[in-house]
């Protein structure tokens, strides 16, 4: 990099005191004198002529600085845009118009829609719950009181209803736990089984009010196929249950392993679950009460029908995202006239693309298959436009318009069929979102652009500190070099005075 005209014209100025041997101040921004008792201040004026020199560099880092802020709000509008793609894109589904709840009245059974059930009504019974097995020893002093040692071998499978046969489960391999020294007490047992029984079954202890304590087995799973047989050693026959086998029960059995026995509209069904997803489509019921003992099955009736607020939420969850693009970009692209301050994207082409198809979409007529001409604009469902260009939605108003025609409200949103206005708004929005956000659309290219820029721009700064620094260095060994002349030159004028001075008269 070689001295501007500028720099020599302000090293003109700066080396204008060289004929004077006082001190001599800079008209600079620095305070030090570059001129003292004959000898350039090397460092100081280097250093000024730099800021000189240095001040394309600045500029560049400057625009570099304005390229990020802009990159930086295109980042914020891409995660606003990319937001309200994943919520056009769910509100596009027909499922998102397909809500619907469950109403229970009666007793013994709760419904959930997990699904897209029909819109339909059930007669629900219930006479019994699943349950699973228990067994509880006989009482023992302590929990910690040393009990005998040996082996307990737990065999998962199915009784019979009368409690004489029992089958394993099918690939069930039997649960042997040992119990020696260490651990022969209704503690120790009780730790040792839940260790060894891999969740199949668990063991606690229960103390009563006297300190007297109980180990209970419980099957982890409901279900008759979740029952449960324990043979035992001579040393811990006490904890035995085998009622197939002649005294075989040593514990007792305090709720048998059963199936749930309900119907739906007269079906008989069983479950090995309280909770069953497989008598309704769409519906998980949840079996939560059971008659009393010889009394009649419980009777429930379940309704099944569209959910309108559940639909009012998901066009809300839509008009939220994009409400929040537009209130961001409102703010990137704002003008302060009392101030006379622009944004970081104020007059942006791209912010203004985006926003303008994306209303423009909005503010439209469809003609997607299924509408109507009282469905055909977003304000005809209550849909309006705020003065800031965000939307706001009339809840009654969107209902009443499901209500007197679910199917054309539905297309209006969702029909994927033809091509621009031919389709659902949401469907539309999801499109062009996608086309803006790839790599080829409006912000995303924009955002490419803007890396490449700053990608130049690093590599020019790194070229342009390289030639600074070698025109330092120049500068530092040119200007020292003067002193070193200055030096000698003084030290030559001195010495030629001496010898004129000793001159006879």
């Amino acid at each position: 990099m070689t001295t501007s005209s500028t720099t020599n014209s302000a090293l003109s100025s700066l080396l204008s005191g060289l004929t004077n041997n006082s001190s001599t101040s800079s008209s600079g921004s620095n305070s030090g004198p570059l001129i003292t008792t004959g000898q350039l201040n090397v460092s100081q004026l280097v250093s000024e002529l730099m800021t000189i020199q240095s001040q394309p560099l600045t500029q560049l880092q400057n625009q570099e600085a304005s390229v990020k802020s802009t990159l930086s709000a295109y980042g914020q509008e891409q995660s606003a845009l990319s937001s309200l793609q994943s919520a056009a894109a769910a509100l596009a589904l027909p499922s998102a118009f397909q809500a619907s709840s469950a109403t229970v009245t009666g007793t013994g059974v709760s419904a959930t829609v997990t699904g897209t059930p029909a819109n339909a009504s059930y007669s629900v019974t219930v006479s019994n719950l699943a349950q699973a097995q228990s067994i509880a020893s006989a009482p023992v002093s302590s929990a910690t009181a040393t009990l005998g040692t040996g082996t307990l071998t737990i065999q998962m499978g199915t009784y019979n209803s009368a409690g004489n046969s029992f089958t394993a489960q099918s690939g069930s391999n039997p649960i042997t736990v040992t119990i020696d020294s260490t651990d022969n007490t209704l503690n120790g047992i009780a730790s040792a089984i839940n260790g060894a029984a891999n969740g199949a079954v668990n063991a606690s202890v229960v103390t009563d009010a006297n300190g007297t304590s109980q180990l209970v087995l419980s099957s982890s799973n409901t279900g008759a196929a979740n029952g449960f047989s324990v043979a035992a050693s001579s040393g811990l026959s006490q904890f035995g249950f085998d009622p197939t086998a002649a005294g075989g029960q040593a514990m007792t059995q305090t709720q048998a392993a059963t199936d749930a026995n309900f119907s739906v509209n007269g079906l008989a069904l069983t479950s090995a679950s309280n909770s069953v997803t497989t008598a309704i489509n769409g519906v998980t019921l949840n079996l939560i009460q059971a008659p009393a003992s010889g009394a009649a099955p419980l009777q429930s009736q379940i309704s099944i029908a569209t959910d309108p607020t559940a639909i009012t939420g998901s066009v809300n969850s839509f008009i939220s995202a994009y409400n929040s693009l537009i209130s961001l970009t409102n703010s990137l692209t704002s003008y302060n006239a009392s101030t006379n301050t622009a944004s970081v994207l104020t007059g942006d082409p791209t912010t203004f693309d985006m926003t303008g198809a994306l209303q423009s979409i909005m503010g439209s007529q469809t003609s997607a298959a299924g509408t109507n001409s009282s469905n055909s604009w977003l304000a005809e469902v209550g849909v309006s436009v705020n003065a800031d260009g965000t939307l706001a939605l009339n809840a009654t108003q969107f209902q009443s318009a499901l209500s007197a025609n679910p199917t054309a409200v539905a297309a209006m949103f969702t029909s994927a069929t033809g091509t621009g206005s031919q389709q659902g708004f949401a469907v539309q929005v999801d499109n062009a979102a996608q086309q803006m956000l790839g790599a080829t659309g409006a912000l995303g290219s924009a955002e490419q652009g803007l890396q490449s820029q700053i990608t130049y721009m690093n590599n020019q700064q790194t070229l342009m500190q390289a030639q600074l620094a070698q025109t330092q260095a120049s500068l530092t060994q040119e200007y020292s070099a003067l002193n070193a002349e200055v030096a000698s030159a003084t030290a030559q004028q001195a010495s030629l005075t001496n010898e004129l001075a000793s001159l006879p008269g």
